[in-house]
């Protein structure tokens, strides 16, 4: 069963979208976000031992 999208934004009185907190992931939400994305966050740590953390060079520590 597909899951229900989380929602970013609600709508006020007036009809202008507002921010608002998406509620925690569940650990089967978070379980399945890692297997879905684990091909890309090994990309990414490869990418990030090539060539070093993207504007390290404005860090203050």
């Amino acid at each position: 069963m597909p899951a229900k999208p989380r929602r970013h934004t609600d709508d006020s009185a007036d009809g202008r979208p507002q921010r608002t907190a998406l509620p925690p992931l569940t650990p089967e939400e978070m379980r399945r976000w890692q297997e879905e994305n684990a091909e890309l966050a090994k990309a990414w740590e490869a990418w990030v031992e090539k060539h070093g953390l993207p504007l390290a060079k404005y860090r203050m520590f």
